[in-house]
């Protein structure tokens, strides 16, 4: 019988979310053991490779990601690098055969994610997207009231999200207030909401009409730690509606400046409606509740109540639940719940389709941002479900 082997893993991007999420899975204090090997780290920043290497010795290489899978050959290559080279390095990993994870977004346009879809398509290896909003208790119970029918049909949704004044203004202060390194919020964050709205209502999105506006933060907007810079070209309120290939129509909305950060979902079927909030925990970690609700009211029925209990970690537990299901005990249940491919690039290709709705007011088709790209299956990665022959 031939010998197996923990899965050989690279990390492209060598930034807080790396060390938050990712880095953590590897080496003697690891929290997740057994899930693989770290064996290379890439950065464009000589002091995070120095920070990563000093800690788990391994080979460091720069932003090119190709040297390293040339000379390292890893099973599997995890992208948390900024976003506007997602692309280019997801496609170089996915021509040598190496299988990619990547944060969202998937890249920051509709012709990166097309290119892609068409590049995993050629390939034996396989991409799988970290939506890890899919991986929060509350979202999944929402997934599975609706798989179940708990409101018939659904009909209308309507998705709310807002951001806390620190977590919106930081936007316009790194890398991601210029559109094209970010694709702007509609992608670079936005992307998780649609991802959601798509996945919840299990239909493909095929038409988008919005409207986009910068209100809170410009360059004259009063100092609060320092000013906004002069390059930033991105908007802060967001305005869309889509409709699905199945009829249903959803209404979303982004506020960058809100009291307090999370959404509010409310989803109209043709037997009921199912409502819900959801709270980010605030900078001092205190959690909003001891519990999410899910009220689900039944036409000519009692309403009834879904109660979640509010978990700890990153992102509200949906972090350590995404690994869970990806790296350590995946099935094939588990990694039916995965973003793949297909579903970054609908994800993205939402966002463009409202910036350009925004830009000439016409309703913009989906389908034709993303040519050539169709919601068919890509066989999981085998890093998801067993260690590699050696």
């Amino acid at each position: 019988m031939a010998e197996t082997r923990p899965p050989r893993f690279a990390l492209s991007g060598a930034g807080k979310r790396a060390w938050k999420t990712y880095l953590p899975l590897f080496g003697p204090d690891a929290y997740a053991p057994g899930i693989g090997t770290l064996v290379a780290v890439a950065d464009d920043t000589p002091e995070r490779l120095a920070a990563v290497t000093a800690r788990w010795n391994v080979p460091a290489f720069g932003g090119d990601i190709r040297p390293l899978l040339d000379e390292v050959r890893p099973d599997v290559l995890i992208v948390t690098a900024p976003d506007h080279v997602h692309a280019e390095q997801i496609r170089a990993a996915l021509s040598a055969g190496v299988d990619v994870l990547t944060e969202k977004p998937m890249t920051v346009s509709a012709a990166q994610a097309a290119a892609v879809v068409a590049a995993e398509r050629r390939s034996p290896a396989s991409l799988r997207v970290a939506h890890n909003m899919r991986y929060l208790n509350l979202h999944q119970t929402v997934k599975r009231l609706l798989d179940q029918g708990a409101i018939g049909q659904p009909v209308q949704a309507h998705l709310a999200y807002r951001l806390r004044p620190g977590h919106g203004r930081s936007y316009f202060l790194r890398w991601h207030r210029r559109a094209a390194a970010s694709g702007g919020l509609q992608i670079t964050k936005s992307c998780h909401h649609f991802d959601l709205l798509n996945w919840w209502l299990g239909d493909r999105p095929q038409e988008v009409t919005g409207w986009t506006r910068r209100v809170h933060y410009s360059p004259d907007t009063p100092a609060e730690d320092r000013r906004i810079p002069a390059d930033a070209d991105i908007d802060d309120v967001l305005a869309a509606v889509i409709r699905y290939s199945g009829g249903a129509v959803a209404h979303y909305s982004l506020s960058a400046r809100s009291p307090w950060e999370g959404h509010t979902l409310t989803v109209l079927g043709t037997e009921g409606e199912l409502t819900t909030r959801y709270e980010v925990a605030p900078p001092d970690g205190t959690p909003p509740a001891e519990r999410y609700a899910v009220e689900v009211s039944p036409l000519g029925g009692a309403p009834h109540t879904h109660r979640i209990p509010v978990e700890s970690g990153t992102h509200s537990g949906a972090d350590a639940r995404m690994i869970d299901a990806l790296l350590r005990r995946a099935t094939p249940q588990r990694a039916s719940q995965a973003a793949t491919a297909v579903d970054g690039a609908y994800a993205v290709a939402v966002g463009e389709a409202l910036t350009r709705s925004a830009a000439d007011g016409t309703v913009v088709a989906v389908d034709e941002l993303l040519p050539g790209v169709r919601t068919c299956a890509h066989a999981g990665p085998a890093w998801a479900t067993t260690g590699k022959e050696s």
